[in-house]
């Protein structure tokens, strides 16, 4: 019988994992992976109304099936696909309220647009709910992207809180292609 001293048993095996790595190919190739934005700038800015009201945009919410960075895509009634691969740089929420924002400062309706708190005696509050953030490939012939949100524009005065105005929008905006550039660009003409 021969002993094998302490020392030479953790060479031998990595002198054996030397050799078998040689044989073995580790080296994949996964698909990169790609971040969007969403921009619906205004073609022109309207001037501030110097006498207008003034409005504070509150954080849209989300509804939990669309509130994470991957796109979703719906593959059938009851079928849903989170893509690991193209997603939102930031969460979708500050996302949406950030180009809300944007849209109306640049409207020209209102004399203040805030999305944060402030000192000022505001007029109006801005809130929103996104129910619907997704790519319909259903049908692929008819891919579309689409949107659904609610908004409720709350009059804020004197210690007294009332909605003067409440509406959903819903669009569908189809696509030419079913790839994350067309779909981006759907959600873009159907937040417009």
């Amino acid at each position: 019988m021969k002993i094998i001293s302490s020392a030479a048993l953790p060479m031998g095996f990595i002198a054996l994992l030397a050799g078998l790595s040689a044989c073995v190919s580790v080296e994949r190739s996964f698909p990169e992976k790609r971040f969007y934005l969403l921009d619906v700038s205004r073609p022109e800015t309207a001037a501030a109304s110097s006498r207008g009201p003034l409005l504070r945009v509150r954080k849209l919410r989300v509804s939990p099936r669309y509130e994470g960075k991957g796109f979703v895509y719906r593959l059938g009634d009851l079928r849903y696909e989170s893509d690991f691969y193209n997603e939102f740089l930031i969460a979708p929420g500050p996302l949406l309220t950030e180009e809300v924002y944007q849209w109306l400062v640049g409207s020209g309706l209102f004399q203040h647009v805030t999305d944060t708190t402030s000192p000022l005696e505001l007029t109006y509050i801005l809130e929103g709910t996104v129910s619907v953030l997704y790519g319909d490939y259903r049908n692929r012939a008819s891919s579309a992207a689409a949107l659904r949100m609610q908004f409720a524009l709350v009059r804020d005065v004197s210690a007294r809180t009332e909605i003067v105005f409440q509406k959903q929008y819903a669009k569908k905006v189809g696509i030419r292609e079913a790839s994350s550039e067309a779909l981006v660009n759907g959600w873009n003409e159907a937040l417009r």
